[in-house]
Order: C-alpha cells, then sequence, then structure tokens
C-alpha cells in the first residue's frame, strides 16, 4: 500500500491524504456523538435507579399511609361505572347542562377501580359550568378531575364548548 501511495503524483497523494483525514474527522465526531448518548443513556439509567431504590426504601411508610388513607375511605359512597354516569348526568342537570358522556374506561389494581369517563357539554355558559365544577369539587376524593378544555362557541357570542374528563375511584374489598 505504501508503495502504491508514494508512487502517486503529489497532486494525488494530497487529494488521497485529505480524503483520509476527511473520513478519519467524520468517524471521530461520530463516536464522540455515540460515546456522549451512551453517556447519557447510563446518566438516566442511574437516575431511574437511584428514584427506584427511594420508593423502595420508603416502602414501609408509603404502605403505612396508603393503609390509612383507604382507611379513611366509606365504600358506599365509592362509584363504578354505571353510577359514575349516573352521577355525573345528575350534576349536569342540576348545573343546568345537557351532557354528552363518552369514552368510558376502567383501570383496576388490587384495591381499587378507577372509572374514567369523558363529559362534554356544547354551548353552555361558563356559570353552568362553574356550578357544575363546585358539585363535583364537594364529591371528592371520590370523584375528580383529570383534565378539562374550553373553547369558545363562534356561532353563539357567550358560550363555550366544554369536555371534562372525570375520575372515580371504586374500593375494591
Amino acid at each position: 500500500m505504501k508503495r502504491h501511495f508514494l508512487t502517486r503524483t503529489l497532486r494525488e497523494k494530497v487529494l488521497v491524504t485529505v480524503f483520509i483525514g476527511f473520513a478519519s474527522l467524520t468517524w471521530l465526531f461520530s463516536s464522540l456523538g455515540r460515546g456522549r448518548a451512551l453517556a447519557q443513556e447510563w446518566r438516566s439509567a442511574a437516575a431511574a435507579g437511584a428514584e427506584q431504590r427511594m420508593w423502595l426504601a420508603n416502602q414501609a411508610p408509603i404502605e403505612a399511609q396508603a393503609a390509612r388513607s383507604t382507611g379513611q375511605l366509606d365504600a358506599a359512597r365509592t362509584l363504578n361505572g354505571a353510577r359514575l354516569i349516573g352521577e355525573l348526568n345528575a350534576l349536569a342537570g342540576q348545573a343546568g347542562l345537557a351532557p354528552e358522556v363518552s369514552g368510558q374506561r376502567t383501570e383496576r389494581t388490587t384495591q381499587f377501580a378507577f372509572h374514567s369517563a369523558q363529559v362534554s357539554f356544547r354551548r353552555a355558559d361558563l356559570a353552568s359550568l362553574v356550578r357544575f365544577y363546585e358539585e363535583i369539587s364537594k364529591r371528592s376524593p371520590y370523584i375528580g378531575l383529570e383534565q378539562v378544555s374550553l373553547a369558545i362557541d363562534r356561532g353563539a357570542p357567550g358560550t363555550v364548548n366544554a369536555t371534562f374528563r372525570v375520575v372515580a375511584a371504586e374500593l375494591q374489598r
């Protein structure tokens, strides 16, 4: 290889040397980028491990607090999916709203079942929505708002279109 290089003209030697130099720099910067990404992944994994160790170290106090909190809940006031829909319709009726309830979903854990539903109101006045919100707030921690979206209705000035994601906890015993 050396003999082949030495037999070339000066111009070819310079071009080959420059090409090899650019290829080397490209490889070097690429490997530095991969090394930096690997170091970032390592730090992220170390942070996640530290967080998991913290949760595991505090397992007993967390479980004790959860047991105290669960003991304070009244199982008769928790809502299943059907009762959640009925309660939302009743609360909307009290506030003077016509709800559209959809997107019912249930997630289960060992102690709880979390039922969620999406409630939409079209062309509602803000005072009625505030009354609906206040009624839901009174039923906390059994019913809670997870997400709220408001948009002005351009077709009816002074009204809004609202969507609420409501979650209810059911105690599993």
